[in-house]
């Protein structure tokens, strides 16, 4: 799923999926296993595991954040592949930000089943310093990847992110991880190449976790 504008090039969503490109793979950390792929309606993306909600036998309820623009319809029925090959079906979309008019309020909750051995990954809305060390994670490749990038700081109303790296259709809805806790969703960028037949975009822009409902918040 891709949405034009004019910033340079033209300016993509990275929803899709591409082979492997060279990437400052970051250290294998826990947390990484709270990145999952979202898919409905024909529509691939990335996305976390945020929020526990209850117990479920061998698995619980809980919350799944990823962008908005990767999700077809607040109907639409969300699949979540986690790392370790399972999938779950049935994921019901509780929020989804109209981001249309707003590039940075592209964010979204998904409400699925999440298996027990799935950690959650906390969120965090400390203040980032400019050329601060993030990581960013993905799906694009079809399976995950997290990688290293430098922070270029925030929107004026602070509830956006500017990150100097690249990333590829598949990544959107992905995490933006400031010291091992989300601080926001990776969405779109201006595309600078092609590879595969896939756009690769830099720098990325994402949206802030302040986008989230109040009650979601850290």
């Amino acid at each position: 799923m891709l949405r034009f504008g004019l910033i340079v090039a033209f300016v993509l969503s990275l929803c899709g999926s591409v082979d492997a490109q060279h990437w400052n793979i970051t250290p294998e950390k826990s947390y990484h296993n709270s990145v999952v792929q979202v898919r409905g309606a024909g529509i691939a993306g990335s996305g976390t595991v945020i929020k526990f909600i209850r117990d479920d036998g061998d698995n619980y309820i809980g919350l799944v954040l990823t962008a908005s623009h990767c999700i077809k319809s607040k109907e639409t029925e969300m699949s979540i592949l986690f790392r370790n090959g399972k999938v779950t079906k049935g994921g019901k979309v509780i929020h989804n930000s109209f981001y249309r008019f707003d590039s940075y309020n592209d964010i979204a909750l998904i409400e699925a089943v999440i298996p027990d051995e799935i950690p959650v990954m906390e969120m965090s809305n400390e203040k980032i310093p400019y050329g601060e060390k993030v990581e960013m994670a993905g799906y694009a490749t079809g399976k995950l990847r997290h990688w290293e990038a430098v922070y270029g700081g925030q929107t004026i109303n602070g509830k956006g992110h500017i990150v100097y790296s690249w990333a590829i259709q598949g990544d959107s809805g992905g995490p933006i991880i400031y010291k091992g806790k989300v601080v926001g969703v990776i969405c779109f960028g201006a595309a600078v190449s092609k590879y595969n037949e896939r756009y690769i975009v830099s720098p990325i822009n994402g949206t802030s976790i302040l986008r989230l409902p109040s009650e979601e918040k850290v």
